[in-house]
């Protein structure tokens, strides 16, 4: 499988641009909303569903100990936040009939075409010797 490159939030405008037929500035502006929406609802109830798509959480975490990886020395971890996604089983399963397309589409590009001409040489070329 091939590694997947780096796409950013600049890069979700664009697709978004694209699809809804906005300018850029504007699908800028509706990205930039459902992310800040996506944070005050965090914010205030812990948890967002949206359906079809996923599950956002934030849970609260203990002091805790652990090593420090360079020196392996114990220290301690503060309390804090940590968020969480779970996606549903549909965006899943949907996610992987698309990839499966995809994967078979570059399979009938690759494959290559089949020349009769071609393959009367590669028989004659092979009886002479």
């Amino acid at each position: 499988m091939a590694k997947a490159s780096r796409v950013g939030r600049t890069d979700l405008v664009g697709t978004v641009a694209g699809t809804t037929e906005l300018t850029k500035e504007n699908a800028k502006k509706v990205v930039n909303a459902v992310l800040e929406g996506i944070l005050t609802v965090l914010e205030q109830s812990g948890s967002i569903r949206l359906a079809n798509f996923g599950t956002f959480t934030v849970k609260q975490t203990k002091e805790r100990q652990g090593i420090n990886p360079k020196t392996q020395q114990p220290i301690t971890i503060p309390a804090g936040y940590r968020m969480g996604f779970k996606v549903s089983q549909s965006w899943k399963k949907g996610m992987v009939l698309r990839k499966r397309e995809q994967e078979r589409d570059k399979i009938k590009v690759h494959l290559p075409k089949h020349d009769a001409k071609a393959k009367m040489a590669a028989k004659a070329k092979g009886k002479k010797k």
